[in-house]
């Protein structure tokens, strides 16, 4: 059994990534998922956001009492032997308590960054984390965890035979720093073709509207397309651009994004800032970047002379195909909790 976050506005994939994993190696698989924020619909954002902003839970309580009911009667119908939870923040203690399969917590964020506390983090059997540096934090609360990076799907991030019409591509959150970096490139690379997607317009914060108006007034909307893209979407454009960009959260001291290998799979060029875990990995196979400046030198580069765009790609792909598919890390899960077949 899969638990796992699941967005309004677009699907990741890898509760469905994940699955699939398991049902290559044998196993079936039911998944179950939760909003990590808000329910969809407008009447859920009126009551469960509005409440919360007043400091009234009734509605915001309900749906995670809700959500857990639903789980648990999942759970008693499949009687699985391994429940494997992403993030986990809407899965009470009560409903872990109330399993006896192996129930195992896969974090895809920083653990600080969770919403959990200390009971819930105590009900797992096994933690897994995707940055190293919380092996260290959470042990300080008493609690094992082991690293385990975040992978790649192979089937849905592979080449496509489609045309190269987009110079430079990202998509992802924007958080400051990545905005301040993209809206350089965007002043300094006014004749290329940009496209930067992501959820510029948030509800909650006002002055992404304004942010927004502004990249309408100066002629800028269909570089900062207001959109979030699904997975298979998302290797399209990657398969269509020259340069693909990725820029980590602060968060990500010694471990990396999906988007890395997600990138290799795609077959596409990826300049990424500089992260350690990538130097180990992959040496200087990865074209990377320090500050503003040496992206935009790269990204000149690359466009200037498609031989750096296609070296390095196939042994990139190979690597991350040998090592780091989801396949790979339900492997490691498996035979930590003695049930790989």
């Amino acid at each position: 059994m899969v638990i796992g976050p699941a967005a309004s506005d677009f699907n990741a994939g890898y509760n469905q990534a994940i699955s699939r994993a398991l049902v290559r190696l044998g196993y079936e698989t039911e998944i179950s998922e939760f909003f990590v924020t808000t329910p969809t619909g407008l009447l859920n954002r009126i009551l469960v956001d509005g409440g919360l902003k007043f400091g009234y839970r009734k509605f915001y309580d309900r749906y995670v009492r809700d959500f857990n009911r639903r789980v648990l009667e999942l759970y008693n119908k499949q009687r699985p032997d391994i429940v494997i939870v992403i993030r986990g923040s809407k899965v009470s203690v009560s409903t872990l308590e109330s399993m006896s399969a192996i129930k195992v917590l896969w974090l895809h964020d920083l653990a600080r960054r969770c919403d959990l506390h200390h009971d819930q983090l105590s009900a797992y059997d096994k933690i897994y984390v995707f940055e190293s540096s919380d092996v260290e934090w959470l042990q300080r609360s008493g609690l094992l965890a082991t690293f385990l990076p975040i992978a790649f799907d192979p089937d849905v991030y592979r080449p496509l035979d489609v045309r190269k019409d987009i110079d430079v591509f990202f998509i992802g959150a924007y958080y400051p720093n990545r905005r301040d970096l993209l809206e350089q490139l965007a002043q300094h690379f006014p004749r290329e073709t940009l496209r930067f997607y992501g959820r510029h317009v948030r509800y909650r914060e006002p002055s992404t509207w304004l942010r927004y108006l502004f990249y309408i007034a100066n002629g800028k909307r269909k570089v900062f397309p207001n959109r979030s893209l699904n997975a298979s979407q998302i290797n399209e454009m990657y398969c269509r651009s020259k340069i693909c960009i990725n820029i980590h959260h602060g968060q990500s001291e010694n471990g990396c994004n999906p988007r890395v290998f997600e990138i290799i799979g795609s077959g596409s060029y990826q300049i990424v800032d500089q992260i350690p875990f990538l130097n180990s990995e992959f040496g200087d196979l990865l074209m990377t970047f320090r500050d503003a400046a040496s992206l935009k030198e790269a990204i000149r580069e690359g466009l200037d002379d498609e031989k750096i765009r296609s070296s390095n790609i196939e042994t990139l792909r190979e690597i991350v195909q040998d090592k780091h598919t989801f396949l790979h890390r339900i492997k490691v899960i498996l035979r930590d909790c003695n049930l790989m077949p």
